[in-house]
């Protein structure tokens, strides 16, 4: 109804779990790596959280992306008995079960394990994949968890994903499921967003719709984060109600009134004004008696609608956008850690007084005698460098390669930078954080900035001491403070961290490969445990226990995975070689 309005190519705000409007936020990002991991991994992964947190479009999203030599088998209603759901089994994956009148358990088994041995002598892998999973009784949950012993000598031929509600974890306590429980390799519960990955969101679903990131004003998308407390689909519908109330009134821009008026209408709660009424927001020609229709009562008469804010209108929010990276950018084997670290939200909106421009100032004299003491150097605006964007992309991580010792040249070579870094023994690490996460991680990282453009430009850190920035930006490495760059900076970040030996992913109990090897040397000096096994490289509880210890002891996710967090924290301690910001 809004789209054209809007300039919309699509509705931004829709409730549907579209893969194409995927805003990979923190959370989301380490609850896709869990479910990546599920794929490529056998036993189970469990991811919960809250209703309307989006497990549902994650998981889409990793479906449309599902490798050719992997089958997956999609249950999305799990209110079935055993034999449902060994049958709606078999349906997903094409095998013919048992036409007998009473066929038994043991019958479909049977006819699985035949197909997943033939399958697997193919080369092809296998996963269940279970929605809504708080709804499982505990006989299918215990089925379930019976399918895991379809296994050859050395292989799972069965892998089980689990999204449900908070619940399901709750349901995993009881006694009766304990082995089912134990059995869960790898799990993650996904939160509301906070704050700032509120206002990205929003950023991000009317850019990828077609239309002005501009829309919501700090105030309004503050109050936004506020009303959904972060939920993503409250978000989605308090947000679309709003769009269609600034349609009705003829406005551009969404002002915290009409957010808090679309909140009322959606969530239930009192109003003192008449609802919104679709057809009557069906023409712009009625826009102006909509709009006096739809008033608040006390509300005083308007001018017409203009397309052009008003002078000291509400100042509008810069573009926030995340960097959106691909599930193929992502580590395939194990989920990263997830920081405990939140920041401080966005500073507020400036006022009407502080928007207006400050008088001319007239020019000071030189004064007759040398001043006494020097004044301190001037901080230098951050800016957009001008230059295509890309170039001044590339630029900013020639020079954050530069500080590790790797020759980045992108003018020869077309690889694009986090391509480039596997051969320089580096990886990339999509963050969203603040000064305090860059501080402790003390290595150059790229942040992804915004101006006065339609796009994003970067620039690269490589000196933090206190106040004080080093920063590249284009072809100039500027002196600016942390100030400074906060005003064109909403937090996105890319960190190059250096990898172990012979590094092929994250690991976790069951692997074997050498980096478990270069692991227990490193990590036997660093926990308290003896960890010496005659199978140094073998991920045996031993280890695991001690990656936990680590874990706890500085304050990472403590699920035993060494991903990218674990592994960057490990080489802190190590004290190896690497550039750090506060040298």
């Amino acid at each position: 109804m809004y789209e054209e309005h809007f300039h919309f190519d699509q509705t931004p705000f829709s409730i549907a779990p579209d893969p194409n409007f995927l805003y990979l936020s923190e959370g989301h990002s380490e609850a896709l790596a869990h479910l990546m991991y599920g794929f490529s991994h056998g036993g189970f992964v469990m991811i919960t959280g809250e209703v309307g947190t989006g497990k549902t479009t994650l998981l889409r999203n990793l479906v449309r992306q599902t490798p050719p030599d992997l089958d997956v088998a999609f249950i999305l209603n799990p209110r079935l008995t055993v034999k449902e759901l060994l049958e709606t089994l078999c349906d997903e994956l094409g095998i013919p079960y048992p036409s007998a009148q009473h066929p038994t358990i043991k019958q479909y088994i049977d006819v699985l394990n035949k197909y997943l041995v033939e399958s697997y002598r193919r080369g092809r892998s296998t996963v269940l994949i279970i929605d809504e999973a708080q709804n499982l009784s505990p006989a299918v949950l215990e089925q379930i968890r019976l399918l895991t012993n379809l296994e050859t000598d050395s292989h799972k031929l069965l892998r089980i994903i689990l999204l449900g509600q908070p619940e399901l974890g709750r349901l995993l306590e009881r006694t009766e499921l304990r082995q089912l429980a134990q059995r869960i390799t790898a799990r993650y519960h996904l939160g509301q967003l906070g704050r700032a990955d509120c206002y990205a969101y929003v950023v991000h679903r009317l850019s990828q719709a077609g239309g002005d990131p501009q829309l919501f004003p700090r105030a309004s998308l503050a109050l936004l984060y506020r009303l959904s407390k972060g939920i993503p689909r409250v978000l989605n519908v308090i947000a679309d109600r709003a769009l269609l109330g600034a349609y009705v009134e003829g406005r551009h821009r969404i002002p915290r009134r009409i957010v808090r008026r679309a909140a009322n209408e959606v969530l239930g709660k009192p109003t003192n004004y008449r609802l919104w009424a679709t057809s009557a927001a069906a023409s712009l020609g009625m826009a102006g008696i909509a709009w006096a229709y739809f008033a608040l009562p006390g509300d005083q008469a308007a001018p017409a609608p203009s397309t052009q804010p008003a002078k000291g209108a509400e100042q509008i929010v810069q573009p926030y956008s995340r960097t959106q990276a691909s599930p193929a950018n992502i580590q395939p084997s194990a989920p990263t850690i997830a920081r405990r670290e939140r920041e401080r939200p966005p500073p507020a909106a400036p006022s009407e007084a502080e928007n207006q421009p400050a008088p001319p100032q007239k020019p000071r004299s030189a004064p007759s005698e040398p001043a006494t003491k020097r004044p301190a150097p001037r901080t230098v605006a951050v800016q957009r460098p001008d230059m295509d964007r890309y170039v001044g992309q590339r630029k900013a991580y020639v020079a954050a390669f530069a500080a590790w010792g790797a020759d980045y040249a992108p003018e020869v070579d077309t690889t694009i930078p986090c391509n480039f870094a596997p051969t320089a023994g580096l990886q990339c690490l999509n963050q969203q954080g603040g000064w305090r996460a860059i501080k402790r991680l003390n290595r150059p990282v790229v942040l992804e900035l915004w101006g006065d453009g339609t796009g994003p430009f970067h620039g690269a850190v490589l000196r933090l001491k206190g106040n004080h920035v080093t920063l590249q930006v284009g072809d100039e490495r500027i002196e600016t403070t942390r100030a400074a760059i906060g005003r064109v900076w909403q937090g996105d970040y890319m960190l190059l961290w250096q990898t172990p030996p012979d590094y092929h992913g994250s690991l976790a109990s069951g692997d074997v490969h050498a980096t478990v090897g270069w692991l227990r040397s490193q990590l036997s000096g660093l926990v308290d445990q003896s960890i010496a096994s005659s199978r140094p490289n073998f991920f045996d509880a031993d280890l695991d226990a001690a990656v936990r210890e680590f874990q706890d002891a500085h304050g990472l996710q403590v699920d035993g995975v060494v991903g990218p967090m674990t592994w960057i924290h490990l080489t802190r301690q190590l004290q190896l070689p690497g550039p750090v910001l506060d040298g």
